[in-house]
């Protein structure tokens, strides 16, 4: 988790819709966690498990820009070298997973929540 310790840490930066952005700020101020923290477990168990991608099969990024934002976490630098050396070999880019990973977290979060 982001803490002040001895680790480095480093930006990781992706791109989503508006909305699944404001949907994942919002399930994690309910829930008292930073969106760093919550990337930073979200990676580390893509990495652990190989970097599977057969859930992520389709790319749902609305294309238009209005629809489009910026989200940017801090993360061990040694995740990121990680990250980043696993989507080279699985041939995706980074933003593509990090879209999904958020997505199906926001989506398993919010339906675990439901009454």
């Amino acid at each position: 988790m982001y803490k002040e310790d001895s680790k480095t840490y480093t930006v990781i930066k992706g791109s989503m819709p508006k909305a699944l952005k404001f949907r994942f700020k919002a399930l994690c101020a309910q829930y008292g966690l930073k969106m760093s923290e919550v990337l930073e477990v979200l990676i580390s168990e893509w990495v652990k498990a190989d970097g599977p991608t057969s859930s992520f099969m389709t790319d749902n990024l609305d294309e238009n820009r209005d629809n489009i934002t910026y989200i940017k976490a801090y993360i061990p630098s040694s995740l990121k070298t990680q990250f980043k050396v696993l989507c080279a070999q699985r041939e995706v880019m980074q933003r593509f997973i990090l879209y999904n990973l958020i997505r199906e977290w926001v989506e398993t979060t919010h339906e675990n929540n439901l009454p």
